[in-house]
C-alpha cells in the first residue's frame, strides 16, 4: 500500500529519524504535519520539502503537554480532513547514574517520553476511531527490554512505551487502528551522540554490526510499517539490531 497522499503527522521531526522520516514520506508523496519543539529547525524542513509534496504544514509543540497535542491532532484534521498515519518520535534522553538522580531528572523524561506518548496517541485515536482506520507507530528502544545502567528514566519510559503500544493495539484493533512499535537500535542521531559523546565508539563496539544504523534506515522501516505492514501488523515491538551482552 502506498503512502502517497496520506494524512501523516510526525512529531519529532525537526531531526534524526523524525526528519529522516519527513524526507522520505515527502519524496514518497504524503501530506504531512510536522511536529517538534525546535521551531527554527522545523520551519527550515518544513520549506525545504514544500516542492516534494503536496502538502506540510508545521507546529512546535511540547509533547509532554496534553492540550498542545491536541491543538496539533486539531490542525492536522483542519489540514487534511482526518490523519492515515502517526509517526511518533519525539523523545529525550539525557546520560544520568541513578543514585545522581533528581526528581526532576526522572519526572521529566516520564513526562515527555511516556505521559507525551500517551497524550499524542489518545489525540490521534479521537480522530482515527470515526475513520474506523489509522496506523501509529512509536519509536520504542530496546532499553525498554534490558534496562540502563546510566539511563534508568529513559529505560523505565520506554518500557511504559511497549506497553503503551501493546495496549493501544488491543484497544484500538476494533476500530480498524494498528499500532506497532520500532526499536531502532543504536542510530546515529544528534540525540544518541548527545547523550553519549564520550562513549561513542564504545557503544559501536557493543553493536553486533559494530556500527550505528543511519536515520534514513530506520526511516525506510517505518515507512514499510506505515504503508504495508500496518495493514495487517499490530501489537508488535520490530527490533533492529541486537547488542552483545544482550
Amino acid at each position: 500500500m502506498t503512502i502517497r497522499n496520506q494524512s501523516i503527522l510526525i512529531t519529532g521531526a525537526a531531526s534524526g529519524i523524525g526528519k529522516a522520516c519527513a524526507e522520505l514520506f515527502a519524496r514518497e508523496g504524503a501530506r504531512l504535519v510536522l511536529a517538534d519543539r525546535n521551531e527554527a529547525a522545523l520551519q527550515t524542513l518544513s520549506a525545504s520539502l514544500r516542492s516534494q509534496t503536496p502538502s506540510v504544514h508545521s507546529m512546535a509543540f511540547d509533547v509532554g503537554d496534553a492540550n498542545q497535542c491536541k491543538a496539533l491532532v486539531d490542525l492536522t484534521v483542519a489540514q487534511h480532513d482526518r490523519i492515515d498515519v502517526l509517526i511518533h518520535a519525539a523523545g529525550i534522553c539525557l546520560a544520568c547514574p541513578l543514585l545522581e538522580m533528581s526528581d526532576d531528572q526522572w519526572r521529566e523524561t516520564l513526562r515527555v517520553n511516556l505521559d507525551g506518548s500517551f497524550f499524542i496517541t489518545r489525540e490521534v485515536a479521537k480522530a482515527m476511531v470515526p475513520q474506523k482506520s489509522g496506523t501509529m507507530v512509536l519509536l520504542t528502544s530496546d532499553r525498554g527490554l534490558y534496562g540502563s545502567q546510566t539511563y534508568a528514566h529513559y529505560a523505565a519510559s520506554k518500557g511504559g512505551m511497549i506497553a503503551l503500544t501493546k495496549s493501544l493495539a488491543l484497544s484500538l484493533g476494533q476500530y480498524g487502528i494498528t499500532v506497532n512499535g520500532l526499536n531502532p537500535g543504536m542510530t546515529d542521531t544528534p540525540l544518541a551522540r548527545d547523550a553519549n559523546p564520550h562513549l561513542w565508539d564504545e557503544k559501536m563496539a557493543l553493536d553486533v554490526l559494530g556500527s550505528a544504523n543511519l536515520p534514513e534506515q530506520a526511516a525506510q522501516t517505518l515507512l514499510y510499517l506505515a504503508g504495508v505492514g500496518g495493514r495487517f501488523t499490530t501489537g508488535q515491538i520490530l527490533g533492529t539490531r541486537l547488542r552483545h551482552g544482550q
